[in-house]
């Protein structure tokens, strides 16, 4: 059987075999290693390279998130405007836009100005 990958391993606490206090992770500067050691007897034990990832932080984008807005586009006024599109939902024709650079070419995000309605057109 594959062992797991390093971000889907079980990351569990250590505990010291002396005092049963739990055992704290530090690098060794000297040595260039991770050991876990005891606050309370100073007990020390080398980690083992398998556990040398001391913490993940996975984060999920998704892509109703990607398009979010803070505050009320449609009402600052050093954004530029258009007329020359409509809207999707309410046939308006008047939008706030941003624009973004990504892989593919140029991404405008559209604001209607009317109902705020977002979508974007990939240019």
């Amino acid at each position: 059987m594959d062992a797991p990958a390093p971000a889907a391993r079980k990351r569990g606490l250590k505990f010291c075999p002396e005092t049963n206090d739990l055992l704290y992770p530090r690098e060794d500067k000297e040595r260039r290693v991770l050991e876990y050691y005891c606050k309370t007897c100073n007990y020390c034990v080398q980690a083992d390279p398998s556990e040398w990832c001391v913490y993940v932080h996975a984060t999920v984008v998704e892509e109703k998130d990607k398009i979010s807005t803070l505050y009320d586009v449609t009402a600052d006024p050093t954004l530029p405007r258009t007329r020359d599109v409509r809207c999707p939902k309410c046939n308006h024709n008047e939008a706030v836009f941003v624009s973004e650079p990504t892989e593919a070419g140029m991404t405008l995000y559209f604001h209607c100005v009317a109902c705020r309605e977002k979508w974007r057109d990939y240019v």
